[in-house]
């Protein structure tokens, strides 16, 4: 009998549990606490140039892969080797590319296009190190993610909100990028220090 009652008693203390459980939605959130290293957040002001692909595009820096025959053009998909400045200028000094594919991934919009790119540094400040960008180009507006990095932005999280640029050609569709990412500082002190990329800062 004693049995019975610690058994009945369990389930009536954890009843409330289970019916939270049973009605709660497809999310959970809770509080997380830690130590984190130091952190440092980058934001940049640059310039996308992406010279479209096509045979009587001499200078493009895009390639079709694969050209689909489906509705809308679902499934096409492009290599790219887009390139970001620090004007609007395609002749300005190359800041970064932004290297990899972008998809049609809508089948009942012709103008929804997946991207995942590595944007890999070149100039002097931050040489090698490389930011993960995936996310849609479906309008002359949007906002990308930042889902790591390597190298000085290890570790980077954050966004990267583009418009199209009335300098935007036939053959070069310049974006404008506001980017914006925490990362962690391998090096604190040298990476409060300031860098040499045109409208780029750092905050403490």
């Amino acid at each position: 009998m004693a049995t019975y009652s610690s058994s009945a008693l369990f389930i009536v203390f954890l009843l409330p549990t289970f019916l939270s459980m049973a009605a709660s939605t497809y999310y959970d959130i809770c509080p997380v606490e830690c130590g984190c290293p130091d952190q440092n957040e980058v934001t940049m002001h640059l310039y996308l140039h992406q010279f479209v692909a096509g045979a009587n595009h001499p200078n493009r820096n895009e390639e079709f892969v694969i050209a689909s025959s489906y509705p809308n053009g679902f499934g096409t998909t492009l290599v790219d080797d887009w390139y970001l400045t620090a004007t609007t200028n395609p002749n300005d000094n190359i800041v970064a590319r932004a290297q990899g594919m972008h998809v049609q991934a809508g089948q009942s919009n012709a103008n929804m296009w997946y991207t995942s790119h590595n944007i890999v540094f070149q100039d002097d400040r931050f040489k090698g190190s490389t930011l993960q960008v995936m996310g849609i180009i479906a309008a002359s507006s949007g906002e990308w993610s930042v889902i790591g990095g390597t190298g000085e932005f290890s570790m980077a999280h954050g966004s990267i909100k583009f418009t199209t640029d009335p300098s935007s050609t036939s053959e070069d569709a310049v974006r404008e990028l506001n980017i914006r990412a925490i990362y962690t500082a391998d090096n604190p002190q040298a990476a409060r220090g300031t860098a040499s990329v045109a409208n780029a800062t750092r905050l403490p």
